[in-house]
Parts: C-alpha cells; sequence; structure tokens
C-alpha cells in the first residue's frame, strides 16, 4: 500500500511494492500536533468507532503491516480523495 522508493519515504520503507495501487505517501501523523512526515502515514477510514473517534490505518517506513487504531475526529490526519 505504500509508494516505493525513498524519495518520500525514510529508508528501509520496508516491504514496499504497492501491489495494491494505493500508494501511501508518509504524511505523518496527526493529532494534537503533527509530526514524523516521512516516516509515516496516518490515513482516515470511513468508519466510526464511537461518537469522538474514527479509525485510522497506519503506514510506517520500517513496517510492511497496515495498522489499524482510533484517532479522535478533532485530529488531522490524511485522506485519499478517489475520482469517481
Amino acid at each position: 500500500m505504500k509508494s516505493t522508493g525513498t524519495t518520500y519515504w525514510t529508508s528501509p520503507n520496508t516491504d514496499a511494492t504497492n501491489s495494491s495501487g494505493f500508494s501511501g505517501l508518509p504524511g505523518g501523523y496527526g493529532g494534537e500536533s503533527f509530526g514524523s512526515f516521512g516516516s509515516y502515514g496516518s490515513f482516515w477510514s470511513a468508519s466510526e468507532s464511537d461518537v469522538s473517534n474514527a479509525w485510522r490505518r497506519d503506514l510506517g517506513f520500517n513496517y510492511s503491516f497496515l495498522y489499524r487504531a482510533t484517532a479522535n475526529k478533532k485530529g488531522g490526519i490524511s485522506v485519499r480523495c478517489v475520482k469517481d
């Protein structure tokens, strides 16, 4: 799900193949403050966890899996827009 190479991602960008076509970029973690640009990317999902939180998906430069966690809806996290 990650874009390949280290132009945007911190090395080693483990197991980045972009076989899904998502091309995730490392926009960092959102929340109270932003950080980790180049190393991690968090993306909102469309699913609500509870009244204050929604699910997010995280990608990282040093792991090959997609991590799932919750984030406060007031935080700033990347979105992916798809033209229909």
